[in-house]
């Protein structure tokens, strides 16, 4: 139906994503600006005028998207490149109400996708000590601007016990990392006497950044990702059965991912009592898990049929 979406030219990816995302910035420019409060981050984009700052998060989305889209072309995923994984970001980031309340995680989402780099790196048979620190350091940074991505940390532990066999220097590297960054934060708390306050400010990264839209946009999302996620289900199991072990890494880690990002819900449910409050790091694998369906179903008519109406109906719904 919509071939253009599985070119492999770069500049039909550009063109589209900009033009989403300027479509979303036309939606929204004029909406109340969203941030009220004494948060120092608050502060610190309150002196920004508003259309610099809608750029500035533009810029992250697309060039968060980008890199996915390059760690995916590099691994084994797909027959060729593609750039639909890191356009399918981009329409889930765009096609929501106004990106104040989560523009934290839109930033700590692109360390995420720095951290998925290394973990697609590891294999069986060869050391990765390097690579696990790596990803341990980018899942930290992102926690620094959303705080609940830190219980992100055992996506590490999961990936390392799926693809390798049990190396004790490896399962202590996330932990050496979490000391090494301590190192840094908790002797200027100490020095400056507010530790507490400077805890207290991360954390709160958590609290003031979250996810919400209209029940309407709502439904819209859940409809377009269940009828792509039941046809990429089915292409991926098959391709699974039949392929060998790298690609079998490569989908082992985007599912290990998928889980642990979608569990960060469940916790923010269970802190703040928020239903999808922190879906936000989830957009990353499942963009890359639903371009299967795009990519390799049969029924590709359907997933770009869903798409189309998805686009649209969030469209008519900001102004209905």
């Amino acid at each position: 139906m919509l071939n253009i979406l599985r070119t492999n030219q770069p500049f039909v990816f550009i063109v589209f994503g900009w033009s989403i995302m300027l479509l979303h910035l036309i939606v929204h420019f004029n909406d109340p600006y969203g941030f009220e409060g004494d948060h120092l981050f608050f502060n610190l984009i309150g002196i920004l005028p508003k259309f610099l700052f809608y750029v500035l998060i533009y810029i992250v989305v697309f060039f968060t998207a980008f890199n996915i889209n390059i760690i995916i072309n590099r691994s084994v995923l797909f027959p060729k490149s593609f750039y639909l994984p890191g356009l399918l970001y981009i329409v889930l980031m765009s096609c929501f109400d106004s990106i104040e309340e989560f523009a934290l995680p839109i930033v700590a989402n692109l360390f995420l996708v720095f951290a998925l780099g290394n973990l697609l790196k590891i294999f069986r048979n060869e050391s990765c000590k390097n690579l696990v620190f790596k990803a341990s350091l980018h899942i930290l940074i992102s926690s620094v601007f959303f705080s609940l991505n830190i219980f992100l940390i055992p996506l590490i532990w999961v990936v390392l016990f799926i693809i390798r066999p049990f190396k004790w220097r490896e399962y202590v590297m996330p932990i050496i990392t979490l000391i090494v960054l301590s190192a840094y934060v908790v002797p200027f708390g100490v020095i400056n006497k507010n530790l507490s306050a400077v805890l207290m400010t991360w954390w709160e990264t958590g609290l003031i950044s979250y996810f919400e839209s209209t029940n309407l946009i709502m439904q819209l999302f859940t409809g377009f990702v269940a009828i792509t996620f039941i046809l990429s289900i089915r292409p991926i199991a098959r391709t699974f059965l039949h392929s060998n072990n790298r690609f079998k890494r490569v989908v082992w880690v985007v599912i290990a991912m998928l889980i642990c990002t979608l569990l960060l819900c469940v916790i923010d449910l269970l802190i703040y009592n928020r239903p999808f409050g922190a879906i936000i790091p989830f957009f990353v694998p499942l963009a890359i898990f639903l371009s299967n369906g795009f990519i390799r179903s049969k029924y590709k008519w359907l997933c770009d049929g869903s798409l189309v109406l998805f686009i649209v109906g969030v469209f008519i719904a900001h102004f209905v």
